[in-house]
């Protein structure tokens, strides 16, 4: 007997006990006391008492099975035939209890309630209580926003049939992020609420009492010719111990609301968070690249690099940009032609200024010029003139008092007109990983964000950089005339046609022809040897920036070119060293190029007058 008693006492310990739910998420543990009450405790001592007689139960009925296997009685037909009859009884007995139990709710159908709505509060299209009627994007006038990181508005602007910022129109901003703000304003679902007559904690508990910083908004309808504008304030307090929920209130009502976590991203964060780091006017095409007039970089405030783009209003008529292959010209310190692909690069990274950060908006102060009796100075507009001064502290904050660059340049808008673009940038900074970036301030939009080094690499070229590496880049068709001169020897090639119709006569040395095709006229008579020769001309390179020498120069080779513009330029090649050659073009001179390419230029000459093939990419 004590035997079976142990097996049976083993076989309910491993029976698991029917326990009753405690607050199995944190909004229950809100409304009923979680947080402020023993409700656990509570529950867990009812569960105890319920718990003993059901076990006492158990442990009777094993005792009698035990008993009665221990007498070893067996049982006679008449006592199977009884036991039978009592089970079926039994059966029968607990069916028709189950019927009469649960028959009502089998047939009937249950109407859940609404729930019962107070002051302007609304239903949901899954009847789910609002603060407010929903409002959607389309009737938003305004939502004001003051929380820890100071006040914005958002404002629908009629003109422009766009939302903006109040003091950052044209700031573009994230547009998903905006529309998550959108939803939080104007869709206010609560997750429950607390009703002047339950039983709460003071509202300063809640974060929503009267001498509580709380955070708010206010949210603003459009007015239409049916409906006044209406406006809402909402009152934001403290968040619950895991920030899952927020305390609400809605000014006017003595209500508290528990509304998600989803308004400490929207509502709660700072308008930074919303606004794009765009620092120059967007350009989506490649417009940039015949759009930009003029571009200006200081250093230090000192003049590193002017480019001018040469417009092609300023050619012959029907005829299109004679002289470079390029439209950029540098224009100061030095004239030359720019680099294409040094250009190409620069304009990129220029028009697509976008920061990985915002830092600072409204950065500047507007400066109205007055003259020397305090009367406003108007422009050439006859408007009051000004300047966009940068916050002392803002200045000093992030190294702006003395940028280490200023970058103008004008682009022409098809829509906009002529639109001076300027941004600063500080001197170049480093993360504690060693990354570097630069701060850079925009004019356009009145910000400062922070820009990976990488996406403004042209900052650290040389000036050498930006111009092109051979003395021209022109298209041979666009050349009438070229003459070399040395010491000792003259070409002069006379060019016609174009295409496959260039035709070449050299004039000094018995009036070489060259023409055609090659293969037609004979080897190497034919303009295609000409061309490689002219490939030789085009492979001459400035290699890098040289004093003048002093004193007298030896003259070794000049060289004129003459396009059909009739423009002229004169390039002159003077002695300087055993391997360099100063250069000037039309008396003007900063660079050096190889002496080698100038001895090359005249063999090649000689080659082509002898017939012999010419080799553009032979080292002489």
């Amino acid at each position: 007997m004590e035997e079976n008693e142990k097996i049976n006492d083993e076989e309910l310990n491993n029976n698991p006990d029917d326990e009753i739910n405690e607050a199995d998420s944190e909004l229950h543990s809100i409304m009923y006391g979680g947080e402020y009450s023993e409700y656990g405790e509570a529950l867990g001592s009812d569960e105890e008492e319920e718990e003993a007689p059901s076990k006492m139960k158990l442990r009777t009925f094993g005792a009698a099975k035990a008993k009665t296997e221990s007498g070893k009685k067996v049982k006679t037909e008449s006592s199977k035939k009884l036991t039978l009859i009592i089970v079926i009884s039994a059966v029968i007995v607990a069916a028709v209890a189950l019927v009469a139990i649960f028959a009502p709710s089998w047939f009937k159908t249950e109407i859940e309630e609404p729930p019962t709505l107070y002051y302007e509060e609304a239903l949901s299209g899954s009847k789910r209580i609002l603060m407010f009627e929903q409002i959607p994007r389309e009737n938003i006038q305004s939502i004001e926003v003051h929380n820890e990181y100071g006040d914005y508005t958002a404002y629908y602007n009629a003109e422009t049939s766009s939302f903006c910022f109040y003091g950052l129109e044209g700031t573009p901003y994230n547009e998903e992020l905006f529309s998550q703000l959108v939803v939080a304003a104007g869709f206010p679902l609560i997750s429950d609420r607390f009703l002047p007559g339950d039983e709460r904690a003071p509202l300063e508990d809640y974060g929503l009492g009267e001498n509580d910083n709380k955070a708010y908004y206010i949210i603003t309808t459009r007015a239409t010719d049916d409906k006044p504008s209406v406006s809402y304030k909402v009152f934001i307090g403290k968040p619950s111990l895991t920030e899952k929920y927020y305390y609400c209130m809605v000014d006017g009502r003595d209500i508290v609301y528990i509304l998600e976590q989803s308004i400490k991203s929207t509502l709660l964060s700072d308008v930074k968070s919303l606004l794009t780091p765009i620092l120059t006017y967007p350009i989506e095409d490649n417009s940039y690249l015949t759009n930009i007039s003029k571009i200006i970089v200081l250093k230090d405030g000192e003049l590193f690099v002017r480019i001018g783009y040469q417009d092609t209003e300023a050619n012959v008529p029907g005829v299109e940009q004679y002289g470079v292959t390029v439209p950029y010209i540098v224009t100061a310190p030095v004239e030359y032609d720019a680099s294409t692909q040094k250009m190409t690069a620069m304009l990129g990274q220029i028009v697509n200024m976008t920061g990985s950060e915002l830092l600072e908006y409204n950065i500047y102060d507007v400066v109205k010029h007055k003259d020397e009796n305090g009367d406003p100075v108007l422009d050439e507009n006859g408007e009051e003139d000004y300047d966009y001064v940068m916050k002392s502290e803002i200045a000093e904050k992030y190294g702006f008092v003395n940028p280490a660059w200023d970058i103008y340049y004008t682009y022409k808008s098809a829509t906009e007109g002529d639109m001076d673009i300027m941004v600063s940038v500080s001197a170049k900074q480093h993360d504690d990983d060693g990354s570097e970036y630069y701060y850079v301030a925009s004019m356009l939009f009145d910000t400062i964000a922070k820009m990976d080094a990488s996406s403004l690499s042209f900052l650290d070229w040389p000036l050498m950089d930006y111009l092109d590496k051979p003395i021209f880049s022109v298209n041979i068709d666009k050349v009438s005339r070229i003459k070399i001169t040395t010491n000792d020897k003259a070409y002069d090639f006379e060019l016609t046609g174009t295409g496959d119709e260039l035709a070449a006569v050299e004039t000094v040395n018995g009036r070489t022809v060259f023409k055609g095709d090659d293969k037609e006229v004979g080897t190497n008579h034919g303009i295609r040897n000409f061309r490689k020769f002219y490939q030789t001309l085009l492979s001459i390179n400035r290699e890098d920036f040289i004093e003048e020498p002093e004193g007298e120069k030896a003259l070794l080779l000049t060289l004129e070119v003459t396009f059909r513009d009739k423009s002229v330029r004169t390039y002159k090649f003077y002695s300087y060293s055993e391997r360099r050659c100063f250069m000037t073009i039309n008396d003007k001179g900063e660079f050096y190029v190889l002496r080698s390419m100038i001895k090359k230029l005249v063999s090649d000459a000689d080659r082509l007058l002898s017939y012999e093939t010419v080799d553009p990419n032979a080292d002489e």
